[in-house]
């Protein structure tokens, strides 16, 4: 990685760590308590925001969803042709922080992805993914706090009182907050993470 790029800078070249999030054994720890709470896919369409190499996608897929991914970054699009070739993934090459449209979906998935999008953006983005929850849907995402390490630098570093607001409208399933010290791809930094899972009223 170009050392003299912000580390949280969403324009920064992210082959690598998707080169390397491609050996990753497991998928991240928020989409096994997503899955259980957005329920049977049966074929419902699941929305990704920020695929990377796909590990996520993969396990949506074998759990019986229809699964719709947008990432910006070029080398993730073999990665997941790939998979789309066994399971039902679609794949959309985009600037996450310029979409317009989602399909409707039952689950909306995001990990590590939104903290990216620029603070004047993500007001927008926020409303176009509650907007794609249909009735009883889940949405489940990382987000950065106020108190990140990289919260100097550019994306969307929260309070716990905005992500709360974030959610205002929508059932909190789950809101956990993280600080710590601990490895990033960039080297050592100091976390401070939200995790949210959150459900559309019926």
């Amino acid at each position: 990685m170009d050392s003299v790029i912000h580390p949280a800078d969403p324009m920064r070249d992210w082959s690598a760590y998707n080169a390397a999030q491609a050996a990753r054994a497991r998928p991240r720890e928020l989409l096994g308590p997503a899955l259980a709470a957005a329920g049977t896919a049966q074929g419902r369409v699941a929305v990704e925001i920020g695929c990377g190499a796909g590990i996520e996608a993969l396990e949506m897929a074998r759990a019986g969803w229809s699964v719709r991914t947008y990432d910006r970054d070029p080398s993730v699009v073999p990665l997941i042709a790939e998979i789309g070739r066994r399971w039902p993934v679609v794949h959309t090459q985009v600037d996450i922080a310029a979409l317009k449209t989602l399909p409707q979906a039952g689950l909306i998935f995001s990990s590590a992805a939104l903290p990216y999008i620029a603070r004047s953006g993500f007001p927008a983005l926020w409303q176009l993914l509650v907007s794609a929850l249909l009735p009883g849907g889940v949405l489940a995402v990382d987000l950065f706090g106020d108190r990140d390490e990289w919260s100097s630098g550019p994306g969307t570093y929260l309070t716990r009182a905005e992500v709360e607001c974030l959610a205002s409208g929508l059932e909190t399933l789950r809101l956990d907050e993280e600080e710590y010290d601990g490895p990033a791809f960039s080297g050592p930094k100091h976390w401070h993470l939200f995790t949210l899972i959150a459900r559309r009223p019926a």
